[in-house]
């Protein structure tokens, strides 16, 4: 079970690989210099599908609970010890229900393929989640 707020907020995350390979492309090629890259993920998916597919990956059943806002406020502040971080955080979550997280196309114009998607990222990490 995960329990989380905002289930429907869609987010692009990015494989923390492809921030590494679009870096050492940018410092050491030439045709970077005052280039600004946002570098995302190839999709936007909600939470609640991003935990879908970490299930599928590791072969296990997952379902989703919507954590009520407060409660998520409470645990996250007495987890993070920061409750503006936690603020911050539950308003970019809340906004990702209404507008997702944009989705570039930064990896593919940087180093000349597609961005590693979300599954790749979770049989990466799959000892992590063990």
């Amino acid at each position: 079970m995960v329990r989380w707020p905002y289930g429907r907020a869609r987010r692009s995350l990015v494989h923390e690989r492809d921030i590494a390979d679009v870096v050492v492309r940018a410092i050491t090629e030439d045709g970077h210099d005052g280039a600004g890259y946002v570098v995302t993920g190839p999709e936007s998916l909600s939470h609640a599908e991003l935990a879908g597919i970490i299930g599928e990956e590791l072969g296990v059943a997952v379902r989703w609970e919507e954590l009520p806002v407060e409660t998520a406020r409470e645990q996250l502040t007495a987890a993070w010890g920061n409750a503006a971080f936690v603020a911050a955080r539950l308003r970019a979550w809340e906004s990702f229900t209404r507008e997702p997280e944009r989705v570039t196309d930064t990896v593919r114009q940087v180093l000349g393929r597609p961005p590693r998607d979300v599954r790749s990222w979770v049989r990466d990490h799959a000892a992590d989640f063990r």
